[in-house]
């Protein structure tokens, strides 16, 4: 008999459902959770094909007479298409089959990079560009479309507090995410308004069942930094949890570069339970808490920021033979409270300015899986509020009514996936949104994508009906709505072309995106001394551009590499877009080693952006910027991990850079657990 174990190149981690096959013979096993394997075979030598949708195939040779067990560690595959995705049909379907290309960034990457918080993972992604230069966050840009315009969904549900239009992603941090997928490019017709520039869909941890798994770190490091986060998984019979929570400080604001009376201090909260009823019904809730508090300096003047944020979902899937019924509700609310002072504590005043945004969905799903065409259908029924005394009136509401549909078609190594979407809201009707996307895999290794279809985005409320009078010594200016805005419409035509192989993968992406009626602000006739502004629909621009990536797996050696180039323009003025770099590039080399150390340095470079117009027309350009990174970790007994690293490691900094940039280094130390229930 032969005996074995199937462990993972460099980290040494069991790799369990691997298939141990002996070539000679039918006769074959499937590795356990911790990866041990028993074959009983004839006397003599022997040759084993070992094989795991998420790792390269190795074939071992044993010598006959061999008693000992057999260790065979398998090399990760660059990209894992056998993970399971939902963003591209709103469905699970694993990687290699979505139609519209789709990157993952998985909880290991997320543990290699170190980041505390989702803007800082993003950033480092091909393509991704950030966004902010004043204190209310960073965001992120897609394919040239800001961040106003890409929508962030929680666990598939939209994640509010967008303030000046954008979504500070630095508040989800990266301990209770299990995976984000990215998918850029309009996905308006599965998600409506505000997916034109594309979809991050950040998926936290999921419930397990049979086992219990715990886990804390400490990280502490520059600038003040203290993060403590901890979690815990689990499940007994039919019920299963997964809670996490944290405290994040640090002397430093997002989006803002200042380092003088700074800080930002928040604690997060985040829980999903589901029940298994019985075969065909389960059901599921959850529940998000982020609280934040933010000081930083303008002149003599303390300026502080209190954020609450509270999120609620409840909902079932019903499965029954091909069909499947998944409805949900959920409510969210995000307070914003902004106060001014001289001394550097908040003083309650008549400045105090406070801003509350909430948003109640219910949504019913079906799909139908056939053997030769799926169907993903379903309808959206929303209302958004504001209380804000920036709006006229104070309080608004939006309600609306989505209903959309998508079919997919196969035939062998094809997919043909069209759908269309309705928006109905009683403020500005209805808009149609349009797609039709295509795959063609003549190989388990080659993929062909391409789609076009259309995008569009619903004027905000303080775009509609904004009523701010700022007033200052010797200056000040006026902003009202215009509640006759209509919504933003883009077309996107998007191609790729992806070779995945067992050690190497490679993806070129070439796309188009042509908007029209962009909002942005004009200025009014004034009625006084003071100059008055308004939003209307008056930029029409296209961005263009590919995207190119490249990825390698040897043992415990990983390294990848990619490069994007972009270019935006008004179509009516033919000058560059403001914001955006031409050229942009990431790296990273990881490796890991058997007794526990991993080892991980990464590289960002963002080209020459330009970032203001003078009167000639000239362009006033950011410098461009190269920032490396560098973590190592250290395995220990009793389940402890020690890890150290430094962020930007050459204290690269530009002017007018959105966001601190100096140097930071950090110490971490963690602890994992996991026990099997009964």
């Amino acid at each position: 008999m032969l005996r074995g174990r199937v462990l993972e190149a460099g980290a040494a981690t069991p790799v369990a459902g691997a298939d141990v096959r002996a070539a000679c013979h039918e006769i074959s096993t499937v590795t356990d959770a911790d990866g041990a394997w028993r074959l009983l075979l004839p006397p003599g030598p022997h040759e084993l094909v070992i094989e795991h949708l998420a790792f390269a195939t190795e074939t071992v040779a044993v010598p006959a007479g061999t008693d000992s067990p057999v260790r065979i560690r398998l090399t990760p595959r660059p990209v894992a298409l056998s993970v399971l995705v939902v963003t591209a049909s709103r469905r699970l379907q694993q990687l290699k089959d979505v139609p519209i290309a789709t990157e993952v960034v998985g909880r290991a990457e997320l543990e290699r990079s170190g980041s505390p918080d989702l803007s800082a993972v993003l950033t480092e992604r091909t393509g991704v560009s950030v966004e902010g230069g004043h204190p209310i966050g960073q965001g992120v840009m897609l394919q040239g479309l800001g961040s106003e315009r890409v929508l962030v969904l929680l666990d598939g549900q939209p994640f509010i507090g967008r303030l000046s239009g954008s979504l500070d992603l630095s508040r989800i941090p990266t301990s209770m995410i299990e995976r984000v997928e990215v998918v850029k490019g309009p996905q308006s017709t599965l998600y409506g308004s505000d997916a034109m520039g594309g979809v991050v869909n950040v998926i936290t941890r999921s419930p397990a069942q049979g086992v219990w798994k715990g886990g804390v770190d400490v990280t502490g490091g520059s600038n003040g930094r203290i993060d403590i986060t901890g979690n815990v998984l689990g499940g007994i019979g039919d019920a299963a949890y997964a809670i996490d929570g944290g405290r994040r400080t640090i002397e430093l604001v997002p989006g803002h570069s200042g380092e003088s009376g700074t800080f930002a201090t928040r604690w997060d909260g985040n829980a999903r339970v589901q029940w298994e009823l019985s075969d065909a019904l389960a059901v599921s809730a959850g529940g998000l808490v982020l609280d934040e508090r933010q000081r930083w300096r303008t002149g003599p003047v303390f300026n502080f920021v209190d954020n609450v944020q509270w999120g609620a979902r409840t909902g079932a899937v019903y499965s029954s033979g091909a069909h499947r019924f998944s409805p949900t509700l959920y409510a969210t609310e995000f307070r914003h409270l902004t106060r001014r002072s001289t001394l550097p504590q908040p003083v309650a005043g008549s400045d105090d300015e406070q801003e509350i945004q909430r948003l109640l969905e219910a949504e019913l799903l079906y799909a139908y899986a056939g053997d030769a065409v799926a169907i993903d259908a379903g309808v959206e029924l929303r209302r958004e509020g504001i209380h804000s005394d920036r709006v006229d009136g104070h309080d608004r509401a939006l309600h609306s009514a989505e209903p959309f549909a998508q079919a997919t078609w196969t035939g062998g190594s094809w997919s043909v996936v069209p759908g269309v979407r309705l928006s109905w809201s009683e403020q500005w009707g209805a808009h149609l949104t349009p797609r039709v996307a295509a795959m063609l895999r003549p190989s388990d290794h080659l993929a062909v994508r391409a789609s076009v279809g259309r995008g569009f985005r619903a004027p905000s409320f303080k775009e509609l009906y904004m009523d701010f009078l700022n007033t200052g010594a010797g200056a000040g200016y006026r902003v009202r709505g215009n509640p006759e805005l209509r919504p933003e419409s883009s077309t996107n035509v998007s191609g790729s072309v992806e070779w995945s192989g067992e050690r190497v993968y490679s993806r070129v992406q070439l796309f188009y995106n042509r908007f029209d009626d962009f909002i942005e602000t004009r200025e009014l006739a004034p009625d006084s001394e003071l100059m008055a502004f308004t939003y209307a629909n008056i930029d029409d621009g296209e961005t263009w551009g590919t995207e190119l990536e490249l990825g390698t797996t040897w043992g415990g050696l990983r390294a990848e590499a990619g490069y994007a180039w972009l270019r935006a323009r008004d179509r009516t003025s033919g000058e560059t877009l403001l914001g955006r770099p031409e050229h942009s590039a990431r790296g990273s080399l990881g490796y890991a080693l058997a007794f526990g150390l991993r080892a991980n340095a990464s590289a960002t470079y963002s080209g020459p952006t330009p970032i203001s117009r003078l009167g000639d027309g000239t362009l006033v350009e950011r410098a461009a910027l190269t920032r490396v990174d560098a973590r190592v970790a250290q395995s220990l007994p009793w389940g402890l991990e020690l890890s150290a690293g430094i962020d930007n490691i050459f204290d690269a900094v530009v002017a007018e850079y959105p966001g601190y940039l100096g140097r930071q280094v950090y110490l971490g130390l963690g602890w994992r657990g996991a026990r099997e229930l009964n």
